[in-house]
């Protein structure tokens, strides 16, 4: 098994047209079926059904898909860690979930890399799932997190507790003050951002299993869009809209009679490598 054919096997499963992967591989049509077969062979399963019109992966090229993925990210995190040596004097690679990276590990991270410009720096953004499993890999030194997992190479530390909290555009000020009830709060229209499973369940708790919710999205960005223009009220992390409540883009409104449950950051750090210079460096600012 080659990284060739990984590489054709994901563009294949990405667009579902053996022409179309030979144009973006500059290759011909047999070549790339070619490789493909091979792959099939290697691996004793056939990963896409084959018909007239398109391309569609087979249950075991679903299963495949995600584990090329992360072999085709390994090889080119080898290719950039080996390329850097004797320029630089270590390389710290970080990843973390969007909202973290936004609300509190981004300037954090701007500081090191003026601090520490001997050091290279390799960021990965994106869901806790996905961090992990890279974390797993030993594609990245350091994590940041909602999730806590088993990572037997990795010591993992209690962060931060990030604020869960309702907010809403100025425009709303009219709608409800910026202190309100719980029975209130039954009564508007509700946007969710998803913050995890343990605030969904807390969530279904106060509404019922089935919460009525006007705009339900798995990023909080998009959230805080609809909510700058008006069109309700979010449970975001504090974190996530520091900026925009010190503009005043947004306002936080309480809550007299319930408490909302906090989200705890959790930031993993690589035992093997706790000693390196990249890592020491990062703790050192960030503890």
């Amino acid at each position: 098994m080659n990284i060739e054919s990984i590489e054709t096997f994901i563009l294949l499963a990405e667009n579902g047209s053996f022409t179309k992967t030979a144009e973006m591989q500059y290759l011909v049509q047999s070549t790339i079926s070619n490789r493909i077969n091979e792959l099939e062979k290697y691996i004793g399963k056939d990963l896409f059904i084959r018909n007239n019109k398109n391309v569609k992966l087979t249950p075991s090229g679903n299963a495949f898909l995600p584990y090329a993925k992360r072999m085709l990210m390994l090889k080119k995190d080898g290719i950039i860690k080996a390329r850097s040596i004797g320029i630089f004097e270590d390389r710290l690679a970080l990843g973390l979930e969007n909202s973290i990276y936004k609300g509190i590990i981004s300037p954090i991270i701007k500081d090191y890399f003026l601090t520490f410009p001997n050091i290279a720096i390799k960021l990965k953004v994106n869901h806790s799932e996905e961090i992990i499993k890279l974390l797993s890999d030993g594609i990245l030194d350091i994590g940041f997190v909602y999730t806590k997992s088993k990572l037997s190479k990795f010591e993992v530390v209690d962060f931060l507790e990030d604020e869960i909290i309702l907010v809403t555009s100025p425009k709303n000020k009219e709608i409800v003050n910026q202190e309100i009830s719980f029975a209130n709060l039954m009564k508007l229209p509700l946007l969710y951002a998803d913050l995890g499973g343990e605030f969904f369940k807390w969530l279904s708790k106060q509404f019922g299993d089935s919460p009525l919710l006007r705009l339900s999205v798995d990023e909080t960005s998009y959230v805080i869009d609809f909510l700058k223009e008006g069109f309700g009220f979010a449970f975001v992390t504090r974190s996530s809209v520091n900026n925009d409540l010190k503009s005043e883009n947004l306002i936080h409104i309480k809550i007299k009679d319930l408490i909302v449950p906090k989200r705890q950051i959790y930031m993993f750090v690589s035992k093997s490598k706790k000693k390196s210079t990249a890592i020491k460096n990062w703790l050192d600012i960030i503890l």
